[in-house]
């Protein structure tokens, strides 16, 4: 609705506004629509060990070792926080997520049915220590609450390496917490084999591409409101010209 709104003010203007100006005009506007997504870089990630509560592992670590064995369960959780966009994007129309697999050392072979889930911490529910930091992150403070799998399952190669996965998720609005951040929960498949340690980049990671990051959309009717606001300014300026 919106949209055609604008198209139609932009018919009626180039019949009453300089070509040239018209020109500039649509240019500015047709810019302001296609504006370029927003990529936002881990702030936090981390990794915890159920058989290890009370330690906090190297947060500078360029990696995070993911994996479900026999005796231990290490997991990671990354964060992003949302805060300087936050009022410029419509959380409703979604996000993708895109995290880079490194490696699985010591691996000859893997079974399709060994996969790493990803999930998202919901808003609802009391979730607990959303305001974790990756320097301080251990089992027995790491965020609890209802994690909503986002179903998209990653099946590892043993030969696999620098493989980035893309996650769509298409609402934003139940996982960002109250701080705007919103944390994401990486299980690893049970690799009973203790020589199989796979390995995924973190936000340390010395290639930024593989970095954990999300990509977001400016809001469009953010970008249409201020399109006719321009066009307004510049009629009544034109009819004042016009009947002066």
């Amino acid at each position: 609705m919106m949209l055609g709104n604008i198209q139609n003010k932009m018919a009626h203007m180039k019949n009453s506004i300089h070509p040239i100006l018209f020109f500039i005009l649509l240019t500015s506007f047709t810019g302001l629509l296609s504006a370029a997504p927003i990529t936002l870089i881990a702030t936090d990630d981390n990794i915890v060990n159920d058989s290890s509560t009370g330690t906090t592992y190297d947060h500078t670590s360029t990696q995070l070792y993911v994996k479900h064995a026999n005796s231990s369960t290490r997991s990671a959780y990354v964060k992003f926080n949302l805060s300087t966009v936050i009022g410029s994007i419509d959380p409703s129309q979604g996000a993708t997520l895109n995290l880079t697999f490194k490696e699985l050392n010591g691996a000859s072979s893997g079974n399709a049915d060994e996969t790493f889930t990803f999930a998202a911490l919901e808003n609802t529910g009391s979730p607990t220590n959303t305001n974790w930091t990756e320097s301080t992150l251990k089992y027995s403070n790491r965020p609890t609450g209802n994690y909503i799998d986002l179903g998209s399952d990653y099946t590892w190669s043993y030969n696999a390496g620098n493989d980035t996965h893309s996650i769509a998720i298409s609402d934003l609005t139940n996982y960002i917490q109250a701080d705007n951040t919103i944390t994401i929960l990486l299980s690893g498949p049970k690799l009973n084999n203790t020589s199989n340690n796979p390995y995924w980049h973190s936000s340390e990671s010395l290639t930024e591409a593989y970095r954990p990051s999300l990509v977001v959309v400016p809001e469009a009717s953010t970008l249409g409101l201020l399109a006719v606001g321009m066009i307004a300014v510049i009629g009544a300026s034109r009819r004042r010209k016009v009947t002066a």
